[in-house]
């Protein structure tokens, strides 16, 4: 398994506003059995006291974490959810593999898929059916109890990136969206040109509800990261 992992890119998830990197502890669990080195990222701005955080710290929270691994040779694939993908969309500057093979330099991000993100952001108080409308009533409770404040400065700021023009990326679609309609997801993908695409029968939540189908679109990001890297 060790030597599985090493030659496997490191999946680095990051999750939405108002909700910490735990929603993905049963996504990362799965990825380590099949031999996914794993790192989740918290955003600085979750739950921030005082409420003082913009997106550019959350973006040189996610870079050095990103920069750290690539300056240690290894291929990175980032998996962002909602407002974690405009975060990663600025964190991933300057670490895409072609700038990074002109340096003389192993690694880099070899893919960025957004799950259900980027575009607008929601505030709702309607949590069970905006978030976890797929969820058990016990589930919904649970991750509802889990998720936070966030401060107002981090959905004011632009994000400053397209990576999509550096690297490979990837939308997921999840199609009982109620944050993000699957029309405004389709809009949003189409404005990323030749992007890879992913479709999850789920809620906004698919690392809760659904996530074996999220696992085989990890899967088939690394694949393709991985063959576009050698081309």
């Amino acid at each position: 398994m060790a030597a599985q992992a090493e030659r496997r890119p490191t999946i680095v998830l990051v999750p939405g506003a108002w909700q910490r990197s735990l929603v993905f502890d049963g996504v990362q669990h799965k990825l380590r059995l099949i031999g996914y080195p794993t790192v989740l990222v918290d955003h600085l701005s979750t739950g921030a006291e005082p409420p003082t955080i913009e997106l550019s710290d959350d973006v040189d929270n996610l870079h050095n974490v990103l920069q750290q691994l690539v300056d240690e040779g290894k291929d990175v694939v980032v998996v962002a959810h909602l407002y974690g993908g405009v975060v990663a969309s600025c964190a991933v500057e300057g670490l895409d593999v072609p700038a990074l093979r002109r340096a003389g330099r192993r690694g880099g991000v070899i893919m960025l898929a957004y799950l259900s993100a980027f575009g607008d952001y929601c505030r709702t108080t309607d949590e069970a059916n905006v978030f976890y409308n797929d969820l058990s009533v016990a589930e919904q409770e649970k991750w509802i109890a889990t998720m936070t404040h966030m401060p107002v400065a981090v959905f004011k700021s632009k994000s400053t990136y397209e990576p999509w023009h550096a690297m490979p990326c990837m939308y997921v679609f999840c199609t009982n969206d109620n944050a993000i309609p699957m029309a405004l997801q389709t809009g949003m993908a189409d404005q990323m040109g030749s992007i890879t695409t992913y479709v999850i029968d789920s809620s906004h939540s698919p690392f809760l509800s659904s996530p074996d189908d999220v696992i085989k679109g990890v899967e088939l990001a690394a694949r393709i990261g991985e063959e576009k890297k050698s081309l």
